[in-house]
């Protein structure tokens, strides 16, 4: 059996343990009436119909009432922890088998069993508890596994002890024999159950997520994640969704009957570049990639970054004689100087960019320049080809409405011309391109 661990970063919603009651079908109480013999499963390899005695009750010599309430085959168990979630799948040709039993104890005599004195068994082979390293499951049934509490006595006269037993058996198998160790019936006959595990039993779910093929940084995306029932029988469905465009994880949980089909759509901001892309997964197996590009501005036009401030580039010039004292341009170089304005348009106190930081970027072919960042260049004057002060190396504020503007200098080879150029913002996570 193959355990997979899921970080919480994700953003771990909460998520409360409801009721089986309504998702498996099972009645809350300890007295049970016997369901009878008789209930036609799948057919086996004569014309007798199989016997499926899932539903009955058998009494033990000490009075103890014992019912088998539920069974559901599935392929994935899942649980929401604190911290982290588990993921269990069985080992490749194996399936699970889970039981929903109760035990009620009635007379001093009667004893409760332990989750290990059941056994499955099928054929010539014996099949003892699974033991999940989890209290409780989510996935395909949302509800305890079955513990045995009352301390060193045992439980207390007329308590019911209810929860799910899990087994790992072939996938191929069928049918099999529910026992009880060590207990036997008032007519002295070992405690089982003949259960059928058909398709009637099956909680299997499909997964589809309809993903953008791109999203452009500062816009939103829409996604899709699709859950279908494709089992016989209603089962309950539980995953945590994480996304590099999401804050915090979200948890979907949906009761699903046999054939039916949930479709919960994401509304994501693309709120940075993220690298060139960003990922959206169900559960730990179903991801997808959207790629992210960068908007595209023309040149003297301003761009309205996701936290509300506004950048705009203009007056791009290459030069190799600036107007200025202290700015020396070697024989196989040339400067560019561009105007950078970052404006505070929200109501909220917001960072802007310093020049220290470098955050624009000269991009020619496969080649970049970042602009003069150091002190060289602090307080420049220039008159030539473009006039204005250099843009500050740091900012000491960004209250609401304030504006920085000022003259960004790069160093270029002397070959490159004008229409050569692209600027890049790449600040704060974010990125976008002005054009000529």
């Amino acid at each position: 059996m193959s355990k997979e661990r899921v970080s919480r970063r994700e953003y771990l919603l909460a998520a409360g343990a409801a009721s089986i009651t309504g998702v498996a079908g099972c009645s809350s109480g300890g007295d049970n009436s016997t369901a009878g013999e008789g209930t036609t499963g799948a057919e086996n390899s004569t014309t007798t119909p199989a016997v499926d005695q899932t539903g009955e009750t058998r009494v033990s010599s000490g009075e103890t009432r014992l019912t088998v309430n539920e069974v559901v085959v599935t392929q994935t168990l899942y649980a929401i922890g604190d911290y982290s979630n588990t993921v269990v799948s069985p080992e490749d040709g194996k399936q699970f088998i889970l039981l929903d039993v109760q035990a009620r104890k009635q007379t001093e005599n009667g004893t409760v069993p332990a989750r290990t004195d059941y056994r499955l068994e099928s054929e010539s082979a014996s099949y003892s508890i699974d033991n999940v390293d989890v209290e409780s499951l989510n996935r395909p049934v949302n509800a305890s596994l079955y513990q045995v509490g009352g301390g060193f006595t045992g439980p207390e006269i007329g308590s019911t002890t209810r929860g799910w037993l899990v087994f790992e058996i072939p996938a191929d198998t069928s049918a099999g024999t529910l026992r009880v160790r060590e207990m036997r019936t008032q007519d002295d006959e070992p405690v089982t159950w003949k259960l059928q595990f058909d398709n009637a039993k099956t909680v299997t779910f499909a997964e589809e997520i309809q993903f953008p093929e791109e999203g452009e940084v500062g816009t939103t995306v829409e996604a899709t994640v699709s859950v279908k029932n494709t089992g016989g029988r209603t089962g309950r469905y539980t995953t945590v969704v994480t996304s590099d465009l999401l804050s915090d994880s979200r948890t979907l949980e949906y009761t699903l009957e046999a054939g039916e089909t949930r479709d919960e759509k994401l509304e994501l901001a693309v709120d940075g570049y993220y690298q060139g892309s960003a990922d959206l997964s169900v559960g730990s197996t179903n991801t997808e990639t959207i790629d992210i590009v960068a908007p595209e501005v023309q040149l003297g036009d301003t761009w309205t970054g996701p936290q509300g401030i506004e950048y705009t580039v203009s007056d791009l010039a290459l030069t190799q004689s600036p107007v200025v004292e202290g700015l020396e341009v070697g024989d196989d170089q040339q400067i560019a100087v561009a105007r950078f304005t970052a404006t505070n348009s929200t109501t909220d106190q917001q960072s802007l960019p310093e020049r220290w930081e470098e955050p624009l970027t000269i991009v020619v072919g496969d080649q970049t320049y970042t602009n003069i960042g150091g002190r060289s260049v602090d307080g420049l004057e220039l008159t030539s080809p473009v006039e204005g002060t250099s843009y500050p190396r740091v900012v000491l504020s960004g209250d609401p409405g304030e504006e920085e503007s000022g003259i960004m200098i790069f160093y270029l080879p002397a070959s490159v011309s004008r229409s050569d150029i692209e600027i890049r913002l790449s600040y704060n996570g974010i990125r976008t391109v002005w054009t000529l």
